[in-house]
């Protein structure tokens, strides 16, 4: 009798040869398509972002080729992150980080010629590590325009949930400003290649199959601001550590300047800033990475005495004869003292406008109740969004009769609130955007229209892709009214009386208000709103410059240089302007006043 173990060792190779033979003879195919797989690899190939333009054509916003390292997180190892280290001047701990388990993905960006250079060199020392080219942004006026623009950065995991197309981990999107707002034009189309490997994962070869494609360039936006415009107020306001200046076409709600200062380093921003520096500008007592023009929320000061008049007037509280007790540059409400800038003899409503009188509107807010007074500023489209084409705005704040119950009690306040917010000052809170759309309105005879950046979206064919459709903004304001408050504002820079008399411009009739707003944490800031010209404007602006003092000491000043610029410009270019290199100072004011 044969034992088990004489039967079992033929049935264990009858096993095997069967085996083998399936593996060889019946499965060839199938394990051949599997080493191709593996010998063959899908690549994504980044695609380039669209272009920024100015109103006059210039590239501000762009995509450049640098080099950038795949590494293979299934066969880089301890020994060749140790030598990437040296190479890099990296932390190994930093690179770690990078190299993500299954997922491979261009991870080290911006990596130099000299390093590269070596890399490559060195190649049989890095095998898990490749050498390509990514389009990376540059932005050639930096923090000038950083506001405006934004920057790009590699996406984050909230990002990633919130976006509705498709994106993977280490894609590069807009994170704030322009390239945030219009993602979806600016980022084009990805390409496939595909790569034969050795055993190592060392490219062999590449193959242009039909399953292969090239990256699509996004598509380009032409924006309406004048780079021109900007970089003269950046000359004007350059002294200045903190300020703000927007200009807009009333006639058709495109913005002509944007300008926030300070600045924050958008090339530096896309390259990956260090932790320690971004935490740095965050800590900034100068708050470089907040947009005054849609997210400074300021007590207007005086420029609000122009919508405490229309109130009234539409509300028939007063009417433009009205006259009040003479200003002797004090008035007491209840035990509180309220006070004016100077004295004034009796005014009329003109008159206390060019002459900015506090105790003529003291007198005026006394007389409308509340909500009189806030229910028309909303009219006005105060404490609401403007809706401009870029994320971030803010909506200012507008005290309610019940906000004021539930800080100071139902009896801890009263009529002075109302005195302190018809000229400006108070918990009133209004935006740059906010207060240049509204006087558009008014220079434009009570309309205008929704504030926007972009001009236009065009493909890589030159082709049309969006068109601005802005809403038309009409204010409740009858036309009377408006002559009413257009006239005053006009003399205000023109009449001798007038707080901004000495920065009148000698050819082009310009209308305006001053205004000081309070600064509790220091001096107060300078504030001017102007349009011009005054027959038929084609340019409103606002400035602000802050911790300066009075409203007709800089921002006017500032502002009247800005319009007679563009205005002057405009007569030998019909969009746009060359910058000139001289007469960039403030001009010496022979007078100053309070407002």
């Amino acid at each position: 009798m044969k034992s088990p173990l004489k039967l079992l060792i033929p049935i264990i190779l009858f096993i095997l040869i069967g085996r083998l033979f399936q593996l060889q003879v019946l499965k060839t195919d199938y394990y051949k398509l599997l080493s191709e797989k593996d010998r063959l690899r899908r690549e994504v190939i980044s695609a380039p972002r669209g272009k920024i333009f100015s109103r006059e054509g210039n590239i501000l916003a762009e995509s450049r080729p640098s080099y950038s390292l795949m590494i293979d997180p299934y066969q880089v190892d301890s020994t060749e992150i140790s030598r990437l280290s040296r190479v890099l001047g990296m932390k190994e701990e930093a690179i770690y980080k990078k190299v993500k388990p299954h997922f491979r993905i261009s991870c080290i960006r911006r990596v130099s010629f000299e390093e590269v250079s070596r890399i490559i060199e060195e190649q049989e020392l890095f095998p898990s590590i490749r050498v390509i080219t990514e389009p990376v942004r540059y932005y050639p006026y930096d923090s000038i325009l950083s506001h405006l623009l934004g920057y790009t950065g590699e996406i984050s995991d909230e990002e990633l949930k919130s976006y509705k197309v498709i994106y993977r981990k280490g894609d590069i999107v807009g994170k704030k400003g322009v390239e945030k707002s219009f993602e979806h034009y600016l980022r084009g189309k990805k390409g496939v290649t595909f790569v034969e490997v050795d055993v190592r994962g060392r490219v062999v070869r590449r193959f242009d199959g039909s399953k292969a494609r090239l990256s699509e360039r996004g598509n380009d936006i032409y924006l309406t601001i004048s780079k021109n415009l900007t970089l003269y107020a950046d000359s004007l306001l350059n002294n200045f550590p903190c300020a703000a200046s927007v200009a807009m076409d009333p006639r058709t709600g495109e913005i002509l300047l944007y300008y926030s200062k300070p600045g924050y380093p958008t090339n530096k921003m896309t390259a990956g800033i260090p932790v320690c520096e971004w935490d740095s500008l965050r800590c900034r007592e100068d708050a470089p990475l907040w947009d005054r023009i849609i997210s400074g929320e300021y007590p207007p000061g005086s420029i609000f005495k122009i919508s405490t008049a229309i109130i009234a007037l539409e509300n028939k509280v007063i009417d433009e004869f009205k006259e009040f007790e003479p200003c002797k540059e004090s008035l007491y409400i209840g035990d509180r003292y309220f006070g004016c800038w100077k004295k004034h003899e009796k005014l009329k409503l003109t008159d206390a406008i060019i002459q900015s009188c506090d105790i003529f509107f003291y007198q005026v807010g006394m007389s409308m109740t509340l909500e009189e007074m806030i229910e028309y500023a909303r009219n006005l489209r105060f404490g609401e969004r403007c809706g401009i084409d870029l994320p971030g705005e803010r909506e200012g704040f507008l005290p309610s009769r019940d906000w004021y119950n539930e800080k100071y009690g139902r009896r801890g306040w009263g009529r002075g609130v109302l005195a302190n917010l018809a000229i400006g000052q108070g918990e009133i809170l209004i935006t740059p955007i906010q207060l240049v759309t509204f006087f558009s309105s008014i220079a434009n005879s009570g309309w205008t229209y929704t504030p926007h950046i972009v001009r236009e979206i065009k493909d890589k064919n030159g082709n049309n892709v969006r068109m601005p459709n802005p809403d038309k903004i009409a204010l409740p304001i009858s036309s009377t009214t408006i002559n009413i408050i257009r006239e005053a504002m006009e003399r205000v820079v023109n009449d001798r009386k007038g707080t901004a008399y000495w920065s009148r411009l000698k050819d082009i009739k310009v209308a305006g208000k001053t205004g000081t707003a309070e600064n509790p944490q220091g001096e107060d800031h300078s504030l001017f709103v102007g349009f011009a010209p005054f027959e038929q404007p084609k340019i409103v602006v606002f400035t602000v410059v802050e911790n300066s003092g009075h409203g007709s000491a800089y921002a006017a000043p500032i502002t009247t240089k800005i319009i007679k610029r563009y205005l002057e410009n405009e007569k030998s270019r019909s969009e746009g302007f060359e910058v000139s290199i001289q007469d960039y100072g403030l001009e010496e004011n022979s007078k100053i006043s309070r407002d």
